[in-house]
């Protein structure tokens, strides 16, 4: 099983393998003050052999967080089982799913996600600022 990708949103769901995101790639997040308890939305595509999308057959996931200094400040993981009747045995399939991830920022600064599962990854960026978002500047 491969990750296609991760893409961190505000919001996402999924029905019928279709997936619908609020706030697509975001990766800054402004909070008032650190430490702050985070919690990141992620649309994530997997893609399969027919094999692998049997029924029993069991894959192992798991969501690491570092912080910007190469500490690990989240570590979940766990198993969970595609089973489907009839996969594509011509192609990959693909699974698109949701994920949440919570972790606490005590500094700021770009912690890292990786996202894992099997012995595959994709590893993102999140950004941690403190204080007030910045006002653009009217040209």
């Amino acid at each position: 099983m491969n990750v296609d990708w991760v893409i961190p949103c505000r919001y996402v769901e999924v029905h019928d393998n279709l997936g619908s995101m609020i706030g697509a790639g975001i990766d800054t997040f402004w909070v008032p003050e650190l430490p702050a308890a985070l919690q990141v939305l992620c649309a994530v595509r997997l893609t399969a052999t027919a094999e692998e999308l049997t029924t029993g057959m069991t894959h192992k996931m798991r969501n690491v967080v570092t912080d910007p200094s190469g500490e690990i400040v989240s570590d979940v993981g766990g198993e969970f089982e595609i089973g489907t009747e009839n996969p594509r045995r011509e192609w990959l399939n693909g699974i698109v799913l949701p994920s949440a991830i919570q972790f606490e920022a005590t500094i700021a600064g770009s912690y890292q996600l990786e996202h894992i599962v099997d012995a595959d990854s994709k590893s993102i960026p999140l950004h941690v600022v403190e204080g007030q978002p910045e006002e653009e500047e009217e040209a």
